[in-house]
């Protein structure tokens, strides 16, 4: 079983070896936990120009670091007989992201015994909204 606390403690220290292969192939943990609060998160991720397409970051990157705000946003509030799986996530896009750190905001916005209604706001270096993201997390028994 997962202990959720310990995790969170490790991601905010920078302690990534442990981290799921996944994360490390996708380079998940390159920004910076600024806050965990129970049900609420940032993470600043400098932007990297090697995730970008001609002209900004792949929308689809976007949609990865969304579902990781949203789980992480989750996990700061999970009791660790419980684990998780995002059953939906809806993305919507406002401006490119194109350089400067992205500023990553996830809340746990409704929690049930069942499911979790997470969002995710992502602004940038000017404080304008480049994404919002909403997911369905379902919980289940660990």
């Amino acid at each position: 079983m997962p202990s959720w606390a310990n995790i969170m403690k490790r991601i905010a220290a920078g302690e990534t070896e442990k981290a799921p292969p996944h994360v490390t192939a996708l380079n998940l943990y390159a920004g910076e936990l600024t806050v965990l609060e129970p049900g609420r998160i940032r993470f600043d991720w400098p932007v990297n120009p090697d995730y970008m397409n001609p002209v900004a970051v792949f929308g689809g990157y976007l949609a990865t670091l969304a579902d990781q705000t949203c789980s992480f946003a989750l996990m700061s509030m999970l009791e660790d007989d419980r684990n998780f799986t995002t059953a939906d996530l809806q993305m919507h896009f406002f401006r490119p992201v194109t350089s400067g750190t992205l500023h990553c905001e996830g809340h746990v916005l409704n929690r049930s015994k069942n499911q979790a209604y997470v969002e995710a706001v992502f602004t940038n270096d000017e404080g304008k909204m480049c994404l919002k993201a909403r997911a369905v997390e379902k919980i289940i028994p660990a």
